[in-house]
């Protein structure tokens, strides 16, 4: 019987499966690309995970807590804290430059663009981080509209979900293009078309 390493290697598993999806997507990897790595036998990736859907739920999971995190502390920062919902959103949407930045993409729009590789608990996973995201810029876009910041007639909720998709698009777009800016191009554009015009 093998001794244990004394390696995390469950935190390790899901490190190094979290940045394989976000460079190439769920099959883009095997369990036999992880142990190769990590200098393990496949076998005992199943002690930790006997499907690789198991692992990647638990990846999906993760990330979800981590970005959740990642927004609260825009809301929470200071200045940030009184900050007008267009420098919050702003700021959100650097999240997703960073990471483009990195070469990377966001996790659970990975996950989305393989979605017949992956099961029921992965999926309630990726399906909740989209729900908060567009939660979160739906408050954010009606605390705007509210304050006056944002056009009278703004819809929160639809644009809410127009500039998450928008997001998601420039982080794919900005890989094939070296722009990991775009993000925050597509932020600030949309944002402008909120505002109101002075004298309208």
């Amino acid at each position: 019987m093998a001794r244990p390493s004394g390696r995390p290697m469950r935190d390790e598993l899901l490190a190094e499966a979290r940045t394989r999806i976000q460079q190439a997507g769920v099959s883009g990897f095997s369990y036999g690309d992880l142990a190769s790595t990590l200098g393990i036998k496949a076998p005992s990736i199943h002690h930790h995970f006997p499907r690789k859907d198991d692992l990647v739920a638990e990846v999906a999971a993760r990330y979800r807590a981590e970005f959740a995190e990642a927004v609260e502390a825009i809301a929470s920062a200071e200045p940030a804290a009184d900050a007008a919902s267009s420098d919050r959103i702003r700021a959100y949407a650097r999240l997703f430059a960073t990471t483009a930045a990195a070469d990377l993409q966001c996790l659970c729009g990975a996950i989305s663009a393989d979605w017949v590789a992956v099961g029921e608990q992965t999926r309630a996973e990726v399906t909740g981080f989209f729900a908060e995201q567009a939660d979160w810029l739906r408050g954010q876009l009606a605390a705007g509209v509210a304050g006056g910041e944002f056009r009278s007639d703004v819809d929160p909720a639809r644009q809410a979900t127009l500039l998450l998709t928008a997001l998601e698009g420039a982080i794919v777009l900005s890989r094939a293009g070296d722009r990991a800016d775009l993000a925050s191009r597509v932020a600030d554009d949309h944002l402008s078309l909120l505002t109101p015009t002075i004298g309208g």
